[in-house]
């Protein structure tokens, strides 16, 4: 975790998955009424559901309760997670539209928070992959400018443009996968979804606070 992410690739097998995609789409079908969509900063509008764990006894098994998952938090930020959570969310194209998933430029907290993002889709650069800046944790680079005063954790693509320019070793990484990817990642560092160009994007995330 050097770089704060690690990609691991087929770390389920093939039914595991496909019994994943059919609760996710369980879920979407007999709780839309749990549809959250975000659209701020010009962008996302992707479909959210939090707290999925509440509704699949198999996701929460195989995701939330994942030993090598809570170990590895544990291990990597030196803290039992107080708190966890589980986000299934849908990013489908639409001409016309600006949309990821995340809304702009983030970090999901300066001090401490960690993810688990599970591509259930496979993912490329063109259907709203997850994009990580190298080392842009506040340790490496301070708190830079943000959106807003009072929201200091979000940040323009202006000031992204600047920071990469200022900083060569911050760069974007763009991290794409097969169905069944898994992210493991620090958002203290600074990140977003790309923004959709065709198809969708079907992922589950596990935030561990």
């Amino acid at each position: 975790m050097d770089k704060g992410y690690v990609v691991l690739e087929n770390f389920f097998n093939t039914e595991q998955l496909n019994n994943m995609l059919l609760e996710f789409d369980r879920i979407f079908i007999e709780h839309k009424n749990k549809i959250e969509l975000l659209d701020k900063e010009g962008c996302s509008n992707d479909e959210r559901i939090f707290n999925a764990e509440k509704y699949s006894n198999f996701l929460k098994d195989i995701i939330t309760n994942n030993p090598y998952f809570n170990n590895f938090v544990q291990k990597y930020t030196n803290r039992v997670p107080s708190n966890k959570k589980m986000l299934i969310n849908l990013l489908t194209y639409e001409d016309g539209k600006i949309k990821n998933s995340g809304a702009g430029w983030h970090r999901d907290n300066h001090d401490c928070q960690f993810k688990v993002i599970i591509y259930l889709s496979d993912v490329t650069t063109e259907n709203g992959n997850f994009q990580f800046i190298t080392n842009s944790s506040k340790r490496h680079i301070g708190y830079p400018t943000p959106r807003t005063p009072n929201y200091n954790t979000r940040f323009s693509d202006e000031t992204i443009y600047k920071l990469l320019n200022d900083h060569k070793e911050c760069e974007i990484v763009n991290i794409c996968g097969k169905k069944g990817t898994c992210i493991m990642v620090d958002t203290t560092y600074i990140h977003r979804g790309n923004i959709i160009k065709n198809g969708e994007r079907k992922a589950i995330t596990q935030y561990y606070f």
